[in-house]
Formats: structure tokens, sequence, C-alpha cells
């Protein structure tokens, strides 16, 4: 468990007697693809660590649906943080794919950062970063459903590279849109050439194409058939 705790970026400044002392605290979980992880409004009483798989933090909407508003994943493992504050979860976490996760008692973990300035300073950026992800994605609930998806495919291949691990269920819920209007968007970006898909996968063509929908607005070459337009729950 030490091991895998000292090749995480995360913990790079921490000694390793201390990342030994911690590790003995710690619980390797093994979670199948829909399995929940922790609740909403549950105590928080652990900090979690994606070691394989991705994990998605999803809230519930005011009508009773759920929208996905992180991606978490071993390029960004840390997941959980409300536990810092030993209140409640503010999200829920449910496996995306079959996953591990290493599970750190809060107190652990909070313990730590008291001894650790470095790692503190670290977990703030993660912090200051999910905020400034968080305020772009705000920002772009009402923009068309396109604009959205390209956000979502550009911020994911930043992670995953070229081809995102992806079904058209799980980008609808990330980008806050009906099954269905998710796919029509798709449809015509793929008959621009822009992406492709497999079963399960997604593959960015053209991320230029995609930045340029994203931050000038130019339409999809299909937006005339419908496509493009907000949509009725656009909202997230």
């Amino acid at each position: 468990m030490d091991d895998f705790l000292a090749q995480l970026p995360l913990f790079r400044t921490v000694p390793q007697t201390e990342l030994k002392d911690l590790a003995r605290t710690c619980e390797l979980r093994r979670f199948r693809k829909g399995e929940t992880i922790f609740e909403e409004g549950r105590p928080a009483e652990a900090v979690w660590m994606v070691k394989r798989g991705w994990v998605f933090l999803v809230k519930e909407t005011p009508r009773g649906g759920r929208a996905t508003i992180f991606a978490m994943t071993p390029a960004e493992p840390l997941c959980g943080i409300s536990a810092f504050e030993h209140g409640t979860y503010s999200a829920t976490a449910v496996a995306s794919t079959d996953t591990q996760l290493i599970k750190i008692p809060a107190e652990a973990f909070s313990r730590l950062l008291d001894r650790d300035p470095a790692l503190a300073r670290q977990v703030l950026a993660i912090c200051c970063q999910r905020m400034q992800r968080m305020a772009e994605a705000i920002s772009l609930a009402q923009a068309p459903v396109e604009q959205r998806i390209a956000y979502v495919l550009l911020r994911l291949r930043r992670t995953f590279g070229k081809t995102i691990p992806l079904t058209h269920y799980e980008l609808a819920g990330m980008v806050g849109t009906r099954w269905e209007t998710s796919i029509r968007t798709l449809s015509a970006m793929k008959r621009s050439g822009w992406v492709a898909s497999s079963r399960g996968r997604m593959t960015v063509l053209a991320p230029r194409h995609l930045q340029a929908l994203l931050t000038d607005g130019k339409p999809l070459p299909s937006s005339s058939n419908g496509v493009g337009h907000q949509d009725a729950d656009s909202a997230v």
C-alpha cells in the first residue's frame, strides 16, 4: 500500500516513514461498475484515492434526476474531499467502471495535512482547480448542448487522450441533457468528422473544431436540423 501512495504526485513531499504509517490505516476496496461508493449527505468518514478505473461524482437535481459533476481517475485520484471538514459528502460517488480505490480514514489524512504544509498546499490547489472547473460548468449550464458536449469531451481528452472510455448515457449525464439529445448532437459531430464512437468509447478527431465551437460559438453544420439549440432540460 505504501508503495502505491509513494508513486502518487500528491504524496511526493511526504517522508517515507509517514507514508508507511498512513498506509497502515488504509483499506483497498473494489467496486463493480454501477456500485455506489459513498452517498451524498452521509457522514464523510474517509478520503478515497482512485487506484484503477474511474468514478463519477453525481448530485441530485431538483427534478429528481442526477447530474454528473466530476469524473475521477487515477490521473486525478483524490475523491471525497468533503471529509476534510468532517461533515457530510457533498455528492454521491458511483463506480463508472470496475474500480479499485484506497480508503483513507479522514482523521489519519487530516493529521498528515497538519504535519505537512506542502501536502496541504497541493490539496488546496486541487480544490481550487475543481472550483474553477465547476465555475466553467456553471457558466455553460444555459449554453447550447453542442457547446456543453464539446467542453466535456475536451476536458476528458486532457485526462484520457484521444480516445475516451465513455458511453452516450454517461456523456448525457455529464452534460446535463437527455440521452436522445446527446445522441443527436454527437451524430452531427460524427457526420462532420469531429468525433468517432464505438461501444463504450468516443474518439476526438478534431479538437480544434470542438474548441472553436466552444469558444467562438461556431455552429455545427447540421444545426439547421434542430441540433444545437438549447434543450428544455439544459440546466444542470
